[in-house]
């Protein structure tokens, strides 16, 4: 009987694990998350803004309730996208910590895109 010769492991990168990423993924992931932080921190302090001045408001005017419209539109998002982007950091030495960057920046340029619509009328 003859015996089948069964080949070496190879050190490719496709025998590597899944779950494992470049350096650059992962300094991708990290960046893209640090920047989805920064926004969401300022959404979430705009939107405690806007509640704290909606709340303190005196006035009988009937749309002064709006303002805490503003804080959900603006608070929300701020907070979902803080959410993923720690994910995404924490995760960035895995192939769903770029996904998670990704989705937090997408979450978190909701309102500013939003702002800059109301802001720049020509756009």
């Amino acid at each position: 009987m003859s015996s089948v010769p069964t080949p070496a492991p190879s050190a490719s990168p496709s025998s590597a694990s899944p779950s494992s990423v470049s350096a650059g993924t992962r300094r991708a992931a990290v960046a893209t998350s640090a920047v989805a932080l920064v926004v969401a921190a300022l959404e979430i302090a705009a939107g405690a803004f806007f509640w704290y001045v909606t709340e303190t408001d005196t006035s009988d005017d009937p749309l002064v309730g709006i303002g805490y419209l503003f804080a959900i539109v603006v608070g929300v998002p701020g907070l979902l996208g803080g959410l993923l982007g720690a994910l995404g950091w924490a995760f960035a030495r895995r192939a769903a910590g770029l996904a998670l960057a990704i989705l937090a920046v997408v979450c978190v340029a909701g309102p500013v895109l939003l702002y800059l619509w109301f802001a720049l009328p020509w756009i």
